[in-house]
């Protein structure tokens, strides 16, 4: 056991064992893993949160000073010496001077009010005058105080107030003692009653210092604030707005994700103002949130280092362990089997392949004994069932050979006939086994069926199965007929398969078999009468002697006349119904023999080609009559209840072609009439009587015939034709409705309003409005 060395190739089950070792090794690993990103997660949650708190403290504040601007601006908006001074123009008179004053007043005093404002302006376009809380200028000196950007023109920043309604905030610099700070503009128009005059525009000056006065930053947190137009309004750190910070890639009202600034990774927090949709930014280096992760960091590789190194020992010793009792048992495989281990193989494929082999050997003589034995078994049950047996053997002996045990002395024989095979509904190539494997479910479930009180020996016999039923207890054909349905329900229910059952009579010894399975071959034949599928008891047929002596059948020749009268008129529910009283009256008279049967289906094909004959010799009864091939039809059924079905297919063909031709003849009475409407639409006396005495029809009969053959009633065509011709002149626009009305058939205005709102869910004038 101490010279057992353990073998490392790439399919010894060692390497398998320290595939599945190093796994379980790894969930520490993985663990230790999924707490350091859990524990970052954290902190940087925590990290997110104190900014997203900390902005929405800074957005409701300046949200809450702007909002105040805004109520101020509709204020001095309301003031009627505000309003007042916008129709003043240049020159300026002494009264607007005084005005002036007062306005400048008015306006010291909102700012004074408002210590968040820097300065009010207030812009007169129609006298080029800016007043503010210490002076009045022109547009020009405001130009030279306040602007967008450094670099630009007059011109354009005169563009900003050429809108015809302006409430929005605008970055801007403010130039104050020859140097420039940034500050946010926010302009309102004055409202004004009479729209073309020139107005005016509410100024509000703010610095960003101002705005971000409760913002305490770190030196290395950075804030900023972004318009909708992604201008910079106000930040701490920056002078111009960096390159990554775009306000399209802010989505949502808040959010988090990382970004990169002059090669250093930065996490970025940002919400959004509900009221002017500004982003408010917050800008931490990522490095902060490794200098938190620095200790579990540290604990997280000590614990992988440690699981690694005691994994590793206790993975080398249950290998060993493990391998020893695998090396022996392969040695003794290989010793009394004879079959050398590869060095390079499997341990287990090695076990594997010698067990499979020993197993294989086994079943292959299993299995050739049984197909032996079954092969024996089915040709001895054979030649029961014919009445061929061998004379030199004993018959006790051959049962007993078989395993064939005797209960009772009384013998009965069912033969099941396979009528539509179902799911297992086969084709050319794999018919072979599938009738082999249904004729294995058909033994399994007989077997079963007649259960332990009585013995089956089943057989197949030309590509039926002949089941032996040898009584156990009592003889009665009651249990034979519950055999039989139980089987062809079982088939039915769960492989759509449909059987027809052949029972025999019940017969005493051995050699009653034979006997017992001819007569379930007369019985069988027999289906041609009653039909496929059934369960045919030999004594349920009707004698020798009953059929003898009947050689006739019912179908006189009154019934017959009467049966072509209904197939001429096309009436397929009564020709159909008097067919079906023809077939029950034989069929149900036990004595009608197959021949006759035939015979009765040939007579009653001959008067469906009589009749046709009788109807007319065109051209296409012809071809349907060829198409329709009757007589191969009618020889290729297998019984009386296929010949029915393919007689009732003859019939409604023939019906079906009778009613065509009257529907054809019907249908030129309605055209006539359409096309007689479209053409005298306009005729003021057009209606139903008109149109009757035009066919020499009486109006009420008129209207019943298009109904049944157009489904609309001739009055609501004759709107509809007029209708439809009415809005294509509404349409042009070039008529009145009154005249429009007259050209389609309407003597009264009101006739054709009413009429048109009917049909159409609205009245002329508002259709010709709508056109």
């Amino acid at each position: 056991m101490s010279r057992t060395r353990i073998r490392f190739n790439k399919r010894s089950v060692i390497v398998t064992w320290l595939t599945s070792y190093i796994s379980v090794l790894l969930v520490p690993i993985m663990i230790s893993g999924i707490l350091y990103v859990a524990a970052w997660h954290v902190v940087e949650s925590e990290v997110n949160r104190a900014n997203n708190s900390a902005l929405e403290q800074m957005e409701q504040a300046i949200d809450n000073s702007l909002g105040g601007i805004e109520r101020l601006s509709l204020e001095i908006a309301l003031s009627k010496r505000v309003t007042g001074f916008i129709n003043s123009a240049r020159p300026l008179t002494d009264n607007d001077y005084y005005d002036l004053v007062s306005i400048a007043n008015d306006l010291q005093v909102y700012q004074t009010a408002n210590d968040f404002i820097e300065q009010i302006y207030i812009y007169y376009r129609n006298s080029d005058t800016v007043i503010s809380t210490r002076d009045h200028t022109d547009s020009r000196k405001l130009f030279q105080t306040v602007r967008e950007k450094d670099g630009m023109s007059y011109e354009e920043w005169m563009k900003f107030f050429d809108k015809r309604y302006i409430q929005e905030y605008v970055p801007v610099t403010l130039r104050e003692d020859s140097h420039s700070v940034k500050a946010v503009m926010y302009a309102k128009s004055v409202i004004l009653t009479n729209t073309d005059q020139s107005g005016a525009v509410i100024l509000f000056v703010i610095k960003d210092s101002k705005l971000l006065k409760n913002i305490v930053p770190t030196e290395e947190t950075k804030i900023a604030v972004l318009d909708k137009e992604n201008r910079l309004v106000a930040s701490t750190g920056f002078e111009h707005s960096p390159d990554f910070l775009n306000y399209d890639k802010l989505t949502g009202k808040t959010g988090f994700y990382y970004d990169n600034d002059s090669g250093k990774q930065i996490a970025i927090s940002y919400t959004t103002s509900a009221n002017t949709g500004w982003k408010y930014v917050s800008l931490i280096p990522a490095e902060l949130f490794d200098d938190k992760m620095k200790y579990m960091k540290k604990l997280i590789y000590a614990s992988v280092l440690l699981s690694l190194f005691i994994g590793g020992l206790v993975t080398f010793l249950f290998l060993r362990k493990n391998y020893i009792p695998i090396n022996l048992l392969i040695r003794s495989f290989s010793v009394k089997s004879g079959i050398s281990f590869d060095e390079g193989s499997n341990e287990y494929g090695f076990l594997q392949d010698a067990l499979n082999n020993t197993f294989a050997e086994k079943e292959q003589i299993d299995r050739r004994l049984h197909q032996h034995r079954d092969a024996i078994r089915s040709h001895f049950l054979q030649g029961l069932l014919k009445g061929r047996l061998e004379q030199n053997v004993p018959i006790h002996e051959s049962l007993a050979a078989h395993d064939i045990r005797i209960a009772s002395p009384h013998f009965a024989v069912l033969l099941f006939h396979i009528e539509h095979f179902g799911k297992l509904e086969i084709d050319d190539y794999a018919a072979p086994q599938k009738v082999k494997m249904l004729h294995f479910i058909i033994m399994n479930v007989a077997e079963e069926v007649i259960g332990n009180h009585n013995h089956a020996f089943i057989t197949e016999m030309d590509d039926m199965q002949a089941c032996i039923v040898n009584f156990g207890t009592e003889p009665d054909m009651e249990e034979l007929k519950r055999i039989a349905v139980q089987v062809k329900s079982f088939l039915l229910d769960n492989f759509h398969v449909h059987l027809t059952v052949a029972i025999s009579g019940i017969h005493e010894d051995l050699y009653g078999i034979p006997l017992a399975y001819q007569e379930t071959l007369a019985a069988l034949e027999y289906r041609l009468v009653m039909g496929s599928g059934e369960i045919i008891r030999y004594d349920s047929l009707p004698s020798s002697e009953t059929i003898r002596q009947s050689r006739s059948y019912y179908y006189p020749l009154h019934v017959e006349h009467q049966l072509i009268n209904f197939v001429k008129t096309g009436d397929y529910d009564k020709s159909n119904a008097m067919i079906n009283e023809i077939i029950e009256i034989n069929v149900s008279d036990a004595s009608l023999s197959v021949p006759l049967a035939k015979c009765l289906m040939f007579d009653l094909i001959g008067t469906l080609l009589k009749t046709m004959d009788e109807i007319g010799t065109s051209s296409d009864k012809r071809e349907l009559i060829e198409q329709m091939n009757q007589i191969d039809r009618l020889m290729g059924c297998q019984s009386i209840k296929e010949m029915k079905v393919q007689i009732r297919d003859v019939l409604k063909q023939v019906c079906q072609s009778i009613q065509e031709d009257r529907g054809q003849e019907h249908n030129q009475l309605s055209q006539q009439v359409i096309e007689y409407v479209i053409n005298n639409y306009s005729e003021e006396n057009l209606n139903i009587s008109m149109v009757g005495e035009k066919f020499g029809l009486t109006p009420s009969y008129l209207s019943k015939q298009f109904k049944a053959q157009t489904g609309e009633a001739l009055l609501d065509f004759i709107s509809k034709t007029r209708l439809e011709e009415a809005k294509k002149l509404l349409s042009l626009q070039t008529l009145s409705v009154a005249e429009i009305a007259k050209k389609v058939g309407y003597t009264d205005i009101n006739t054709f309003n009413r009429i048109f709102k009917k049909f159409e869910g609205i009245t002329p004038g508002k259709y010709k409005d709508i056109q």
